[in-house]
């Protein structure tokens, strides 16, 4: 069954009927907006996979509103037919130049405008897979180093610029070599997949967390202060520690950095967090000594 959600925006009842008819016979969910301005708002709250545009439209016209989109959605994100009776080179080039994906004229048969929607929504389909393991480590299925910095920066960026406080918890994993030399990869394997599905599920929405390499992690927490960065590593802690592999209970030291003690760089800031989380270790190797 196809689960794929299509914008119509147009002002002209007949067409919003007539191509509503053509998609949903076929399995699509279809929304629709008789303006510019309502399909903005529209997409401010809800997900769609594939926005039929038309050009003319008062106030707001079809390259307005495209132009808009495209502040929010990449054009591999979000593909944007303008579906029009405007077939000259002018038009179709502004078009372009807006953020189209592609032209289909109105007066064309139903069976190309569906042809379009459906080459566009399989080709967006097959760039967000490529993109998400290209981002996500294969073992533990969250995110890996290469997007934790990509996101680190971006979120350096905005808080430098804009204010907003983010938190870092940056963790590494107790016991994961003696687990693999007892019981062999599969067991450690199994531990750093059951640590991770357990974070995940006391984490919020918002937070992401990255796998940075062997057994060291980091939770990004945005619009996060230190005593909330605090409390989300403490019931980390709790939810690590009722993960058993075989006879071995699991625990992990961690660093807390905040955007607010005003870093130089995201380098800077991570390293604290890093440098906190050995200390950490240190504490606790000292600990389990005594």
């Amino acid at each position: 069954m196809i689960e794929e959600k299509i914008l119509i925006v147009d002002d002209n009842p007949a067409i919003l009927q007539k191509t509503e008819d053509l998609f949903t016979q076929v399995g699509y969910k279809v929304a629709f907006c008789s303006s510019g301005e309502d399909a903005l708002q529209f997409l401010e709250t809800e997900r769609v996979d594939l926005v039929l545009l038309d050009i003319n439209m008062p106030k707001l016209n079809g390259y307005e509103v495209c132009l808009r989109i495209r502040q929010q959605y990449a054009l591999d994100d979000l593909p944007i037919i303008f579906l029009t009776g405007r077939e000259d080179f002018e038009s179709i080039t502004r078009g372009f130049h807006a953020g189209a994906s592609d032209f289909v004229s109105k007066a064309s048969v139903p069976e190309i405008l569906l042809a379009r929607v459906n080459v566009h929504i399989r080709l967006a389909r097959t760039l967000n897979f490529l993109r998400d393991i290209s981002l996500t480590d294969d073992l533990t299925q969250c995110y890996n180093r290469r997007h934790a910095m990509y996101t680190l920066k971006e979120w350096f960026a905005r808080s430098k610029r804009y204010g907003t406080p983010f938190s870092l918890i940056y963790f590494d994993l107790n016991g994961l070599k003696r687990v693999n030399d007892k019981y062999g990869h599969q067991a450690g394997d199994l531990l750093l997949r059951s640590v991770v599905a357990a974070i995940k599920k006391l984490l919020r929405e918002s937070d992401m967390l990255f796998r940075m390499g062997g057994d060291e992690f980091m939770v990004l927490c945005p619009d996060t202060d230190k005593r909330g960065a605090d409390i989300c590593a403490e019931r980390m802690q709790d939810a690590v520690k009722a993960v058993t592999i075989i006879d071995q209970n699991i625990s992990f030291a961690y660093g807390i950095s905040h955007s607010v003690d005003l870093y130089k760089d995201m380098d800077e800031m991570l390293s604290t967090a890093d440098k906190l989380m050995y200390q950490c270790k240190k504490e606790m190797k000292s600990k389990e000594a005594k």
